[in-house]
């Protein structure tokens, strides 16, 4: 597999200029990263980090408070090479996730943490940005006057492949407007919101989390496009299980992934998703909220 970024803003999100510019700096960025031999997991966190950064989205600074008016953030990586993961709900004293991966990843060997705990140790170690009781936007609370419980977009996610062929992937979001207190979504959680494996490749997903906690959804479409014989079947596949999926839970459901065998795909029928590809085999950025499946 050739080195290539694959990276989505959330579903629902749309087209803007500021949007779209972003989207192509990163994917520049991505680009000159993996060409150097940068690694699929660490250019995966600096991307996600720029992502989260720009405020653009509901993840890193633009993430959106639940109900008691507190900003939660969950995030979730993995590596396909070793299939180490690493995902933490609710951190509450970091204002850009992606920044702790680096501190954590590779010196525990637990798959999941605690917010609470997470962002007590964050701030022990001096990495908070954030006050341990941390405020809200005003311009956050825009989001409650939306229907309870249903997403906007916002979830970032990235997915890449590098110069050896591993892959590896990342996504980050602020969750739902008016959601509870404590409620952890998709995005920290192994094979529902984000996953990799080398032999298989890696995804990164967005919509309603409980749909994709339920679905098991990241790696069920991973493992759909696995099977498929052709690119052609592998989209009709995946494209089939996702409409499946969102209809069994009645939720909303998008993402990105890579197959080893069938390349890459954009799932996000019928609502639009910002997202945007490179590989160094067409090398030529490629911005949309619209996909076709027969792309790139």
């Amino acid at each position: 597999m050739h080195p290539l970024v694959l990276l989505h803003a959330g579903l629902g999100s749309r087209m803007e200029t500021p949007s779209e510019n972003l989207l192509r700096t990163i994917l520049s960025e991505g680009k000159k990263r993996l060409l150097q031999g940068e690694t699929a997991l660490s250019t995966s966190w600096a991307l996600t980090g720029i992502l989260e950064a720009s405020g653009l989205f509901n993840a890193g600074t633009g993430a959106i408070p639940q109900e008691d008016g507190v900003v939660r953030r969950d995030i979730g990586t993995m590596d396909g090479h070793t299939l180490k993961t690493l995902g933490i709900a609710g951190i509450t004293t970091l204002s850009c996730p992606s920044r702790i991966l680096p501190e954590l990843f590779f010196s525990t060997r637990h798959v999941l943490l605690s917010g609470e705990a997470t962002s007590h140790w964050i701030s022990r170690m001096g990495l908070s940005d954030l006050p341990n009781d941390p405020a809200y936007p005003p311009e956050a609370l825009s989001h409650w006057k939306k229907d309870p419980g249903v997403p906007g977009g916002g979830t970032v996610g990235v997915v890449v492949y590098d110069l050896e062929g591993h892959c590896a992937a990342t996504t980050s979001t602020g969750g739902m407007g008016r959601m509870w207190p404590g409620r952890i979504g998709d995005s920290s959680i192994p094979g529902a919101g984000y996953y990799a494996q080398d032999s298989l490749g890696a995804v990164s997903m967005t919509g309603t989390g409980e749909s994709i906690l339920r679905t098991v959804g990241g790696l069920r479409l991973l493992l759909e496009v696995d099977r498929a014989q052709d690119r052609e079947t592998a989209s009709q596949k995946a494209n089939s299980l996702l409409e499946s999926m969102a209809a069994m839970t009645e939720g909303h459901i998008g993402g990105i992934l890579c197959s080893r065998k069938n390349g890459p795909l954009v799932l996000h029928s019928p609502a639009p998703m910002l997202a945007g590809f490179w590989s160094s085999r067409e090398d030529h950025f490629q911005v949309s909220d619209s996909w076709d499946p027969s792309f790139p």
